[in-house]
């Protein structure tokens, strides 16, 4: 056998293995890929900065002011939002993507100097800051992209794999920080950030050669920055139920898993009485949880999604966190905690995230734009905010009237029948803004 043929034949039972267990077809096997690793490098990019990024915070401020700069996140977040919205209605999905790159590379240059040399504690408020808001873009920004190139029909079939990319990345992101930061010196890792931003532009022109697609232009009609362009991505979502529905099942999802993270916080901390104890167990349990994750996106989403599309792959989180609040109600003990808690871990970043994102393939561009960075990054935060605020209000005042850490679960309950009655809702218009004459959102 030549080594053409042999080559021909490695190829060949590759696409075959593709097409067979991940439903990827010959035709299209080059942009999953592409798409594969661009989310791969985000996340692995986000994870090697999120531990230094926490360390240097705990390190100057403590953690007694985690609430507190979460909170003041939430709400920086609006002008960011207000300008990513002005900014993709007067630039292509390519120059987007080449802008974001080369703003967060140079942020990350800029910090390296002053994490290297030396610089005051505000730096390391800042860099908090920073690591939100890049994570927030990145990701709302790698999705719409993707969106934007894969159809419904055929994102049902590959969002699978390509969320998988996701789940390594985060393996591989956080393996980098856990044994390079001592050896390399944590600042200099933000070097490594640099090169892996520089290819995220390059798999972007890739996926887009893969697809055919022409080269972008810019829209030169459109103002640098208008403050109607800014809202445009609110007015599309609170004028559309379609949107609505989705705003509704991020951000009460993101409400019932803050509940749900820290009544396992509280439990954990009850159940280990020594701090190494506590430490090896949540360095196994997330091992476990990311272990999940992958095998869950790479089997159940994929199957999902395939089979009944997201209209499933939506309800599948919301009952196990409802059923696992009830539980926790009846038998409030650490195992029932950890276990809803791990559910949340595994099945978020796996079928729930993924499904989410299918409900916007059928939708036009401003919407996967625009629209979703109001979801996806300002109510996002604004949820995250919201959360912290309910959890205080039950600890100033709900507790001191006789609630249990479980009772909280009652709370998780209502949002999460809400939740359900928006993720039926969604699965249905998806259903039938998929179909070749699309109605309208």
């Amino acid at each position: 056998m030549t080594l053409n043929r042999a080559i021909q034949h490695v190829q060949s039972r590759f696409s075959f293995h593709f097409q067979r267990y991940l439903g990827i077809e010959p035709g299209e096997q080059m942009k999953v890929l592409l798409l594969f690793t661009y989310f791969f490098v985000v996340i692995a990019a986000f994870w090697i900065q999120k531990p230094i990024r926490t360390s240097k915070f705990l390190v100057v401020a403590g953690p007694e002011a985690l609430p507190l700069i979460k909170l003041a996140t939430a709400f920086l977040i609006l002008p960011i939002v207000l300008l990513y919205s002005s900014l993709v209605r007067r630039y292509c999905r390519e120059c987007m993507v080449a802008g974001c790159v080369a703003v967060f590379a140079t942020a990350s240059l800029i910090f390296w100097y002053f994490f290297s040399f030396g610089a005051g504690d505000w730096v390391s408020y800042v860099y908090f800051f920073y690591v939100d808001i890049f994570i927030t873009i990145m990701v709302a920004l790698f999705w719409s992209f993707a969106n934007d190139l894969t159809p419904p029909s055929q994102a049902r079939r590959v969002y699978g794999f390509v969320g998988a990319g996701g789940i390594l990345g985060g393996v591989a992101g956080s393996a980098v920080t856990g044994f390079l930061s001592e050896s390399l010196g944590s600042a200099n890792l933000l070097l490594v950030c640099t090169l892996l931003l520089g290819l995220i532009a390059l798999l972007a022109r890739f996926s887009m050669q893969a697809c055919a697609l022409p080269m972008p232009t810019i829209r030169h009609e459109q103002p640098l920055f208008s403050l109607k362009a800014a809202f445009d991505g609110a007015r599309f979502t609170l004028t559309r139920p379609y949107l609505i529905s989705i705003a509704i099942i991020l951000g009460f999802y993101e409400i019932v898993s803050n509940i749900v993270d820290y009544q396992f916080n509280f439990a954990a901390a009850q159940f280990f009485f020594e701090e190494h104890q506590l430490s090896a167990f949540l360095g196994k349990l997330s091992t476990v949880i990311i272990l999940a994750s992958l095998v869950f996106q790479v089997i159940l989403t994929t199957w999902v999604l395939r089979r009944f599309g997201p209209k499933v792959g939506l309800l599948i989180l919301p009952f196990i966190l409802g059923l696992g609040s009830m539980f926790f109600l009846a038998f409030p003990l650490f195992s029932v905690a950890a276990l809803m808690f791990s559910s949340d871990g595994s099945l978020h970043y796996s079928v729930n995230q993924t499904s989410k994102e299918v409900l916007y393939t059928p939708t036009d561009e401003a919407t996967k734009y625009q629209a979703k960075a109001f979801i996806d990054m300002f109510l996002f935060r604004f949820a995250k905010g919201l959360s912290a605020l309910i959890i205080l209000f039950c600890n100033f005042f709900l507790i001191p009237m006789g609630w249990q850490i479980q009772h909280f679960g009652l709370l998780s309950l209502i949002f999460i029948g809400i939740w359900v009655v928006a993720a039926f809702f969604a699965g249905y218009r998806f259903q039938k803004l998929a179909q070749p004459e699309r109605q309208p959102i």
